[in-house]
């Protein structure tokens, strides 16, 4: 069950509106307002991700485990279902992740 009660949703119908028309958007939030676990989640059925994957860079392997396992528990999935991680070595993905959690390596290669 996602927490309403975090900070970012105020303002994830704003951002939603924007991301329609704009291609970046720079969000800066104290911690624990809900930027690495909420906010991909309220944008996954968004009609313009249709198709698409959410790619989230996390600076440590310990974090992009740890925000991938909090948002399958919050859609009472397993990791590796519509969120998963890549990390330096380990590889939780499947055909139907949407989500990935990445770490720099991970990202730089894919780039």
């Amino acid at each position: 069950m996602i927490n309403n009660d975090l900070p970012i949703n105020e303002i994830i119908p704003a951002l939603k509106t924007k991301l329609e028309t704009e291609p970046v958007l720079i969000l800066q939030a104290p911690p624990g307002a809900g930027k690495s676990t909420v906010l991909p989640l309220q944008l996954l059925n968004e009609k313009w991700l249709t198709g698409k994957k959410i790619i989230m860079l996390e600076p440590r392997r310990l974090a992009a485990r740890s925000v991938a396992s909090r948002m399958a528990s919050l859609l009472n999935e397993d990791i590796g279902e519509t969120i998963g991680y890549r990390i330096r070595f380990e590889n939780k993905i499947s055909k139907n992740t949407r989500i990935e959690v990445v770490t720099e390596g991970i990202l730089t290669r894919m780039l």
